[in-house]
């Protein structure tokens, strides 16, 4: 008989933020809040034991606990108490007690059917398993952010590992999607993929870490990317094997949310037209000042654009005139003596410079 693997339900996350409206539940188990000391046990006759444990403000734990010659299981999982939609907290609560019920049913139906068939042929058993535990990231006036961690053994070599990761808008009541936390519009994704592009390339010297190359290796976010929030970051991860060996484990990449929203546009759809070239431009989020991608328009002009990776400017030559800038500074430089102050600095999108409009009169001189 071929035996099932156990897989722990790693799309949770993304069903979850998916819908805005989980499906109507049965009550849940009543909620016990962090405010009690003592821990409430309910013992059944087959050994299993759900305990409620106080966690933390809004998240209490719940237990399940077994154990027999053919399966262990040891479950913690969050019961969510304090957000200010009872009934978003009442979908949410039994979506992820849903889950882990079914994740626990699976694997013991599983075990008996090897246990049968291992005594049948005289195998030696090899106790199936099933750890479920979280991990609270984030709890704040804003978000709440945890992830579960599922962990099978069904009798391979090797046991399986999948971190789901749970985001939510305390103060909306639902479910927050990665593309929630940037403008819209914003080229959220490109930004991010270069970020742990570069951060793969660092971790990469280090000969304790590896990730996949070439066609294997990592390529983009996707629409539906697991991510949690931590302190000031947004923390990506991706699935074991997913873009690294297995002994990688689960691959996270930090990044500085705020960083990463300042640094984002958003594409606003107009052109501008610069001695017959059509160039689109771009809206910086912060101040809607509306940017163009540098190197297009200035060659388009008649100037040499030199990048200069070590202090990240450009430098631009035409005869007797030039022009610098740095990014991120917005100080410009005509001719090497003469600044200008624009209204905003220059910013690496899709890896083009882009400035403002204005560039174009106040230091190249050309009206549009």
């Amino acid at each position: 008989m071929k035996i099932k693997q156990t897989v722990a339900l790693g799309l949770m996350g993304c069903f979850l933020f998916s819908n805005t409206a989980f499906a109507a539940p049965t009550p849940p188990d009543p909620t016990i809040t962090a405010e009690q000391q003592e821990l409430t046990v309910a013992a059944s006759g087959d050994g299993n034991a759900a305990v409620v444990a106080p966690k933390s403000d809004l998240i209490t734990a719940k237990k399940i606990q077994s154990k027999n010659d053919f399966l262990e299981i040891n479950i913690t999982y969050p019961v969510i108490s304090g957000l200010t939609n009872a009934d978003f907290q009442e979908q949410l609560n039994y979506f992820i007690e849903k889950q882990v019920t079914k994740a626990k049913d699976d694997i013991e139906r599983q075990a008996e059917e090897y246990y049968q068939e291992a005594q049948k042929n005289g195998w030696e058993i090899r106790p199936y398993q099933l750890f479920i535990e979280y991990d609270l990231k984030t709890n704040n006036e804003d978000y709440l952010s945890f992830t579960l961690t599922y962990y099978t053994y069904t009798a391979g070599a090797n046991g399986m590992t999948v971190v789901s990761c749970i985001n939510i808008d305390k103060k909306a009541n639902m479910p927050i999607h990665l593309q929630d936390l940037f403008p819209e519009g914003a080229d959220y994704k490109t930004r991010i993929n270069t970020e742990i592009a570069k951060q793969i390339e660092l971790r990469s010297q280090d000969k304790e870490e590896m990730f996949f190359e070439g066609d294997m290796g990592f390529k983009s976010i996707s629409d539906t990317q697991d991510f949690y929030l931590k302190d000031n970051d947004i923390v990506i991860v991706f699935s074991k094997y997913e873009i690294a060996p297995g002994a990688m484990g689960i691959p996270e990449f930090a990044i500085d949310l705020a960083e990463l929203k300042d640094s984002l546009t958003v594409k606003d759809g107009s052109k501008i037209v610069i001695e017959g070239l059509e160039i689109k431009t771009v809206m910086n989020r912060d101040n809607q000042v509306v940017m163009i991608p540098l190197r297009l328009a200035a060659e388009k002009l008649g100037y040499t654009v030199i990048w200069r990776d070590e202090d990240q400017s450009v430098l631009l030559t035409k005869g007797e005139a030039s022009a610098k800038l740095r990014i991120g500074d917005n100080i410009y430089v005509a001719n090497e003596k003469i600044p200008y102050i624009l209204e905003a600095s220059p910013v690496i999108i899709n890896e083009y410079t882009y400035v403002p409009v204005s560039f174009l009169e106040k230091v190249l001189l050309y009206k549009l």
